[in-house]
């Protein structure tokens, strides 16, 4: 009997989409005729190149394929994420179809393709760095559509307009729509994926956050006992919200204030943050903290 898939779908929804922050907005260049270079290392998302006779390491916007190894505590670490985001009872079957996406780009980019990029660092191993980039296939496809749609994909990482021009929320619609699809039709790591594995996953992973919310909450500073402004160690200003080392070292420089206000003039502090750090401090240093 064949399992009903709506329930998987409703959890796969509730884990929505994991996108980064933009990554560099800079105009896009085009570089045709780029072939792929073979590397031990080269996955799903990210694989050497020869561009223009230059070789760079790109790493795909938009996506973020299962891991094909399991060698180092970071691999393992990420192994576990993606198995709990597809909701996998075999940690082996992220490896397993990590190496299914790793061929099926090796078979798709057989032919010269095309990508474009701003160049934009991205954070990874590969020596001498990664840069994010739009592939597009011999025929014109796009190689972050192609790997959602085969369940080789989970739709994660760094957003940025596409090459035709498509906000990066438009852009996500469409992956989510893609996804939908692979889900229902049990494509590629989605045909072993377990509704109550799934569900379970979840509800650990809110319960982790919750508990670790609630740890934090014992280091933050107290509104009800504002720190004194013109006394508080460097230590503590970090410890407010919006308060990170520099501004801290600035606050301290400008000592001392007569009132919370005076706070606008330090370079790069504006209202909004003002607002942020106003609930935690005092110039009233008659009860220090």
């Amino acid at each position: 009997m064949k399992r009903n898939l709506f329930p998987v779908l409703l959890s796969v929804m509730l884990f929505g989409v994991c996108p980064e922050r933009p990554a560099s907005a800079a105009e896009l260049e085009v570089v045709t005729g780029v072939t792929l270079v073979e590397a031990e290392w080269n996955d799903g998302d990210s694989f050497k190149v020869n561009a223009d006779g230059r070789e760079l390491v790109l790493r795909l916007y938009f996506v973020d394929c299962p891991e094909t190894s399991s060698a180092s505590k970071v691999d393992r670490d990420r192994i576990r994420e993606q198995q709990d985001h597809f909701g996998l009872k075999d940690p082996g079957a992220v490896v397993r179809f990590g190496e299914q996406a790793a061929d099926y780009v090796r078979q798709v980019l057989s032919e010269p393709f095309t990508i474009h990029t701003s160049y934009a660092k991205a954070l990874g191993r590969s020596a001498g760095g990664r840069v994010y980039a739009f592939v597009e296939t011999y025929d014109g496809r796009d190689l972050t559509h192609l790997l959602v749609e085969r369940g080789l994909a989970r739709i994660h990482g760094k957003t940025r307009p596409s090459p035709g021009g498509m906000d990066s929320d438009l852009v996500l619609e469409e992956l989510q729509d893609l996804r939908v699809g692979a889900v229902l039709n049990r494509q590629g790591i989605w045909a072993e994926a377990d509704p109550s594995v799934l569900t379970e996953r979840r509800k650990a992973r809110r319960k982790k956050k919750m508990e670790e919310k609630t740890f934090a909450k014992q280091f933050e500073p107290s509104k009800t006992q504002p720190m004194c402004l013109n006394g508080a160690s460097k230590k503590q200003l970090e410890s407010i919200p919006g308060v990170g080392p520099v501004t801290a070292s600035k606050i301290i420089a400008s000592r001392p204030y007569k009132s919370v206000e005076d706070l606008l003039k330090l370079p790069g502090l504006g209202p909004k943050t003002l607002e942020k750090i106003a609930p935690y401090v005092t110039v009233d240093c008659s009860s220090k903290r």
